[in-house]
């Protein structure tokens, strides 16, 4: 029983989430204050961060499984509720007690970090229930995952939210004033063109079987040859953002960092693009993609650490 819940919360993949927000705090923690306060507050983010992504995989695997959109021939992992060993109204009732425990952490994270500035906490509320509905409709309701628009979703939630959020909250818990800076936004431009290319990956695995049960991802739009291109291209992109927010923010020799950080994901989009048309190669490029993207967001927090103690 255990092994099919682990299997539904995919683990492994809680990764994205887990070192997105860190970065995001550790961000904050760099332009604001290191204390008690602010590292309680950070560790809140991440677990609703974490919370949220659950949600996500809960909801994703739900959907599915109503529309019957995983078929015996499915080459991503065997889910325990396509196989029965759990039940959709088990799943459903899990959903709800993911979203009530999303929400209390991040209820009480953004409370810790403004206080009770009615605007901001206006503001981070909407940002909270947006991220609750985006994660339950991506296959479910509206399931605007199956119309191509996950990459968008993807991109702001694991991307802007996850690093522009997660720092403006640190940075409201430190007491300094909620103020972005160059790197903050093009580091979470590049986060989140990294996320998008883990939810690519696995969309480029299942072509074949998303066009037979009418799902418009993406990666089922463009094709074998035009996804793995796409694909390269936002790695190109992100690479490049990643190296200008160092180099103008931070010392350049740091980007020496962030060339090491980067050659993970670099060697999974190659395979990606040699295999492309082997589809069992290219599922198995996924962990190595979310792999890389932890890589880079920890290179990253190194970058922060050496300046916040030797330079800043």
């Amino acid at each position: 029983m255990l092994k099919d819940w682990l299997s539904e919360i995919r683990v492994k993949s809680l990764m994205l989430a887990l070192s997105n927000c860190v970065l995001g705090c550790a961000l904050g923690f760099y332009y604001g204050r290191v204390n008690c306060f602010t590292i309680t507050t950070a560790t809140l983010i991440v677990i609703t961060g974490i919370l949220l992504q659950v949600l996500s995989n809960f909801a994703d695997d739900y959907g599915d499984a109503c529309k019957n959109a995983d078929g015996p021939n499915r080459l991503g992992p065997i889910r325990a509720v396509m196989i029965g060993s759990i039940s959709l109204t088990s799943l459903r009732k899990s959903m709800a007690l993911v979203t009530t425990l999303a929400t209390l952490t991040g209820c009480i994270a953004i409370v810790m970090a403004v206080g009770y500035d009615l605007q901001v906490l206006a503001y981070f509320t909407f940002l909270g229930v947006a991220a609750v509905l985006a994660a339950i409709f991506y296959t479910i309701g509206l399931a605007y995952g199956y119309h191509g628009f996950g990459d968008l979703a993807v991109f702001i939630f694991f991307g802007l939210a996850a690093i522009l959020g997660s720092q403006m909250l640190i940075l409201g818990a430190s007491r300094s004033g909620i103020d972005l800076f160059p790197d903050s936004y093009m580091l979470a431009v590049a986060v989140g063109i990294h996320s998008v290319m883990v939810l690519h990956i696995a969309n480029m695995r299942d072509i074949t079987e998303d066009r037979l049960n009418g799902k418009k991802t993406i990666a089922a739009r463009l094709g074998t040859h035009l996804s793995a291109v796409y694909l390269l291209v936002l790695y190109i992109i992100s690479a490049l953002l990643s190296f200008a927010a160092c180099a103008t923010s931070h010392q350049l020799w740091e980007c020496i960092i962030i060339v090491f950080g980067l050659l993970p994901l670099l060697a999974s989009t190659v395979r990606v693009f040699i295999h492309k048309h082997n589809a069992k190669n290219v599922a198995s490029e996924r962990k190595y993609a979310l792999i890389g993207c932890a890589i880079h967001n920890f290179s990253w927090t190194i970058v922060l650490i050496l300046d916040f103690w030797v330079y800043y």
